[in-house]
C-alpha cells in the first residue's frame, strides 16, 4: 500500500496494528482528532479477570507516549487485575476526556465560586491546548510537574499555584459527584511557593497625605480608607458594615462573616466621632451606592488607584510586594501598631489573623525585648562576682580580727 492509500486507512481509523519490543505492546498509524494529522498511537493487550482479550489506547507520539512508556502502564493494568482491582473500562469516568470534565465542571460548579471568570480564563490559557483532548486515567503527575515548570518559565508562582488547584478542584468534583474513579494527578505534585506578604506600610505623613488627596476626589472612598487605616478592616468588611453592627455605648464594631468568622474591633476617640457624624440607618449600610442604597462595589476605587498615583506613592516601585495598594492600609494598621510595643497576640486578634505565622510577619518592627532580656545577664553575673568578693573580703577581714598566738 503507497503512502496516500495509508493515510487514508488512517483517516478512517483502522490503522494496522504493528507490534513492539515490548510484550502486548503495539503502534499504529492513525489520525489524531484533536490535530488532524498523521500520529502514531500506542495500544496494549491483555487478558482481563475472564480472561477475554482487551485492547486499550494509552495514547499519541505527539503527546509524549512511546513503547516504553505503553508497556509500564500495561504493567499496570495487569498487576491491579491481579490484585482483583476493577478493570479501567468498568470504572466511573473511562474514556472521560479533560475537556469534557471541565465542561461539566463549568456548568454544575463554577457558579459557586467568587471569581469563574478567572478560573475560566486559566483554563483557556494554560490548560485547554495541552489537556483538552487527554483522557482524564491518562494525565499524570509528571504531566502536571512539566506544566508547572513550563508556567513558571513566564508567569508568578502564585498563578502557577492557582492553575494546579484548578486541576485538583476538577478532578476531585468529578470523583464527588461519582463520575471519575480514579487517580488525581495532582497528588504528590509540590505546589510552588508564593511570597505575597506585603512590605510596605505608610508613614504617618503618607498616610496623612493620601487621605488629603482621597478627600478632594471622592468622600466615599476617603471615608471608607480612613476607616480601614484606623481598624485594620479589611476593603470587604468595611464596605459590607452597617448600622446595626455598631455599638457606640461599648464603643465596639462587630465584623460578620470575615475570612476567619466574626471578630470584634475596638473604636478610638477618632473613629468614634466619624462614625457618629455618618450617623447610618441601623439596617443600612454604612457606605452605600447611589444607585439602590446598596454597598459600594469594592471594584469601583479607581479614585483610591488615582490619589496613590497622585502621591507618587508607587513611582519607581516594581516590586508588587511593596506597591501601595488598598490592603497597605490594614498593613499600615499593623506595623504602627507592632512598632508601638503591641504584643503580636493582641494585633492577630485585633485584625482576624487566620494564622499566628501572617502575625509573626510584624515581629520585626516590635521592640526587641529579646534583646533587652539577653543584656540582663551580664548585670546578674556582675552582681554575682560582686557577691562572691565581698565574701572573700569579709571572710579576709575576719581572719586578720583573730587574737594573736590562740591558734599556734
Amino acid at each position: 500500500m503507497n503512502e496516500k492509500g495509508s493515510v487514508s486507512v488512517a483517516r478512517q481509523g483502522r490503522g494496522k496494528r504493528e507490534k513492539t519490543r515490548f510484550s502486548g505492546v503495539y503502534s499504529r498509524k492513525i489520525v489524531n482528532r484533536r490535530t488532524g494529522k498523521l500520529d502514531t498511537a500506542f495500544d496494549v493487550s491483555y487478558r482481563d479477570k475472564d480472561g477475554k482479550k482487551q485492547w486499550e489506547l494509552i495514547g499519541y507520539a505527539s503527546d509524549g507516549v512511546n513503547a516504553p512508556y505503553a508497556s509500564r502502564r500495561r504493567g499496570a493494568i495487569l498487576d491491579g487485575i491481579a490484585k482483583g482491582e476493577k478493570p479501567k473500562r468498568e470504572r466511573a469516568g473511562y474514556g472521560l476526556t479533560f475537556g469534557e470534565a471541565w465542561a461539566i465542571f463549568e456548568e454544575k460548579w463554577l457558579p459557586n465560586l467568587a471569581l469563574p471568570e478567572q478560573e475560566k480564563n486559566r483554563y483557556k490559557w494554560y490548560l485547554q491546548d495541552r489537556f483538552a483532548h487527554r483522557r482524564l486515567d491518562n494525565i499524570t503527575a509528571l504531566d502536571m510537574e512539566d506544566l508547572k515548570a513550563a508556567m513558571l518559565k513566564k508567569l508568578s508562582p502564585a498563578t502557577v499555584r492557582l492553575t494546579l488547584g484548578d486541576v485538583r478542584r476538577i478532578y476531585r468534583k468529578l470523583i464527588s459527584w461519582g463520575l471519575y474513579d480514579g487517580n488525581v494527578p495532582t497528588n504528590g505534585v509540590a505546589m510552588p511557593k508564593v511570597d505575597n506578604a506585603r512590605v510596605r506600610f505608610l508613614s504617618p505623613e503618607e498616610a496623612l497625605n493620601l487621605l488629603d488627596a482621597l478627600k478632594k476626589r471622592s468622600k466615599t472612598w476617603h471615608d471608607v480608607a480612613f476607616l480601614s487605616l484606623h481598624t485594620g478592616m479589611r476593603k470587604g468588611e468595611v464596605l459590607e458594615l452597617k448600622g446595626e453592627d455598631i455599638d457606640f455605648v461599648g464603643g465596639r464594631i462587630l465584623v460578620k462573616d470575615a475570612k476567619t468568622g466574626s471578630r470584634t474591633v475596638h473604636m478610638t476617640d477618632e473613629v468614634r466621632v466619624f462614625l457618629e457624624d455618618l450617623s447610618p440607618g441601623q439596617a443600612e449600610y454604612v457606605f452605600r451606592n447611589q444607585r439602590d442604597g446598596g454597598p459600594v462595589n469594592p471594584k469601583a476605587d479607581a479614585s483610591f488607584v488615582y490619589a496613590v498615583k497622585k502621591c507618587k506613592l508607587n513611582e519607581g516601585v516594581t516590586d508588587r510586594r511593596r506597591k501601595v495598594v488598598f490592603h497597605t492600609l490594614r498593613h499600615t494598621y499593623c506595623s504602627w501598631l507592632a512598632m508601638s510595643g503591641v504584643p503580636l497576640f493582641t494585633i492577630g486578634e485585633l485584625v482576624g489573623h487566620s494564622s499566628v505565622e501572617m502575625t509573626k510577619r510584624y515581629s520585626h518592627l516590635c521592640p526587641d525585648a529579646r534583646q533587652e532580656a539577653a543584656a540582663r545577664i551580664g548585670p546578674l553575673l556582675r552582681q554575682a562576682i560582686e557577691k562572691q568578693e565581698e565574701k572573700a573580703m569579709n571572710a579576709l577581714a575576719s581572719s586578720d580580727a583573730r587574737p594573736p598566738g590562740i591558734y599556734e
